[in-house]
């Protein structure tokens, strides 16, 4: 509309200046013709060659931690920019600190919003401090440019798909603090026999003798010598534990998800794994949710690899809220699975009497099992069986992030 009325005042002044014979209504005419094509030429190649970059100080930090970010914009032309506004799309889980953002039609997005002014082949450096008080996998842009020419009559612009990745670890405390003994917290580990055969690392095969199990004899070696050979399996004196998350924190799913439990129940399950890590043992996680961006099921087998840690930690940044599949099932499938002897730790911010009644099953199949809670409700019934501990509920959760380690 304004290049419109651009031309036809061109149109105008050209034909009266003709008519009445004044150079000076032709020079105003030629001026606004020169204005026109100036700022057509602006509109056109004002976001051409535009670089926009963020540095941040880490890309992976923990919970309660503060980062650096650096934002670079580059004119990497000759055409200066008078005017240049950006706005970058940035996580409300993430608090920009000395500066305020604009709001966001999307829930849980804010805008980070800059009005720049860049000559030709000039770069710009804006610096900011975040603070990381939410644990997840937090995405910063796309990023929207918008610039024009020098009078402000056109204007163009462009949305930059370039996206970063900031990863928060959840927050790990010592399981003192979350009402959980340190010393023994599952009791005494040990077993009747302090090296027992781990029936998932086999070590060779014998001629069967009278008493043996025939579980254990080895069908194929059997069939190759025609003498039934048992299986041997290796000795192992370590301790396995193996951390199960329930991501539900109502019964119907209809309920939605309450959010202070379930990050309460995260940074449980992150607590206990560092714990058993430097205890030695072997820990591994099961979730029954999945990673943001994946649609894989969070399963992290025991290890004593020095990365256990690393892993589980980033598994539990990007668990997503929602659960895939029920406790009790995720449970009964992967229990066959896990080494003879292990210890099932029992993650949950919900207490269902199906959750109940599948550690009993486990229990009474020889597993060494324990529920950690984190809702102030204790379970109801007689449950002197089962190793139970109660985290709390809100209120601790509301502590811990306080909760300043050294």
């Amino acid at each position: 509309m304004i290049g419109q009325n651009l031309l036809a005042l061109f149109v105008v002044l050209l034909l009266v200046s003709t008519i009445t014979r004044q150079v000076a209504l032709l020079a105003v005419a030629l001026l606004v013709l020169l204005s026109y094509l100036a700022a057509r030429l602006w509109q056109r190649y004002c976001l051409s060659r535009i670089d926009y970059e963020r540095e941040f100080g880490e890309k992976r930090v923990f919970f309660g931690e503060e980062v650096d970010l650096k934002i670079r914009v580059a004119n990497r032309k000759v055409l200066p920019l008078a005017w240049l506004d950006v706005e970058d799309d940035f996580p409300l889980a993430v608090t920009l600190l000395g500066s305020d953002c604009l709001p966001h039609y999307l829930t849980g997005r804010v805008l980070l919003h800059n009005l720049l002014s860049l000559r030709w082949y000039e770069r710009l450096t804006r610096r900011y401090r975040l603070r990381c008080n939410v644990r997840g996998y937090h995405c910063f842009g796309p990023v929207r440019l918008r610039s024009g020419d020098l009078f402000g009559f056109f204007h163009r612009e462009e949305t930059l798909p370039h996206r970063d990745y900031l990863l928060v670890y959840p927050k790990v405390v010592p399981i003192s603090a979350l009402n959980i003994p340190s010393k023994q917290p599952f009791g005494e580990l040990k077993t009747r026999q302090p090296i027992f055969e781990d029936p998932s690392r086999l070590a060779g095969v014998r001629q069967y003798a009278y008493g043996d199990s025939l579980r254990r004899i080895h069908w194929k070696a059997s069939a190759r010598t025609q003498e039934l050979q048992v299986k041997l399996h290796e000795s192992t004196t370590t301790i396995d534990l193996i951390v199960f998350l329930n991501l539900t924190t109502f019964e119907f799913a209809w309920q939605g998800t309450n959010p202070i439990l379930l990050e309460l129940a995260i940074t449980t399950a992150a607590s206990l794994v560092n714990h058993g890590i430097e205890e030695g043992y072997r820990v591994g996680l099961i979730v029954n949710g999945n990673q943001t961006n994946s649609t894989q099921p969070i399963r992290i087998m025991p290890s004593q690899d020095p990365d256990q840690l690393t892993r589980v930690l980033e598994a539990l940044a990007k668990v997503t809220t929602m659960a895939s599949m029920s406790i009790e099932s995720l449970l009964d499938r992967e229990s066959k699975n896990l080494p003879w002897g292990a210890t099932i730790a029992v993650v949950t911010p919900l207490v269902t009497a199906d959750l109940l009644a599948e550690l009993a099953r486990l229990k009474k199949a020889g597993r060494r099992v324990a529920l950690i809670h984190t809702d102030v409700v204790a379970p109801a019934g007689n449950l002197d069986w089962l190793t139970i501990y109660s985290v709390g509920g809100e209120e601790v959760w509301h502590e811990l992030q306080e909760l300043q380690l050294a």
